[in-house]
C-alpha cells in the first residue's frame, strides 16, 4: 500500500512538473517562434516528448532528494 501511494504521488509530481514546463514553454514559444504549420509539428513531435522526459527526470530526482533527506 505504501508503494502504491508513493507511485501516485510520483505521477502527480510528474503531471505538475509537466504542466509547469508546458506553460513556460508556451510563453517562450509564443514570444520567440513564428506561428506556422512546421513549428506546430515541431512542437508536437519533438518538444512535447522532450518535456515529458524532462518532467519524469525532474520528478525522480526530487523523489530521490526527498527520500535521502529522511
Amino acid at each position: 500500500m505504501n508503494q502504491v501511494l508513493a507511485n501516485i504521488i510520483y505521477f502527480l509530481f510528474v503531471i505538475f512538473i509537466f504542466c509547469t514546463l508546458w506553460k513556460f514553454m508556451g510563453l517562450m514559444w509564443n514570444a520567440y517562434v513564428p506561428w506556422n504549420v512546421t513549428t506546430d509539428l515541431l512542437t508536437i513531435f519533438v518538444v512535447t516528448p522532450i518535456l515529458i522526459v524532462v518532467s519524469f527526470i525532474l520528478s525522480s530526482l526530487s523523489f530521490r532528494v526527498i527520500r535521502s533527506s529522511k
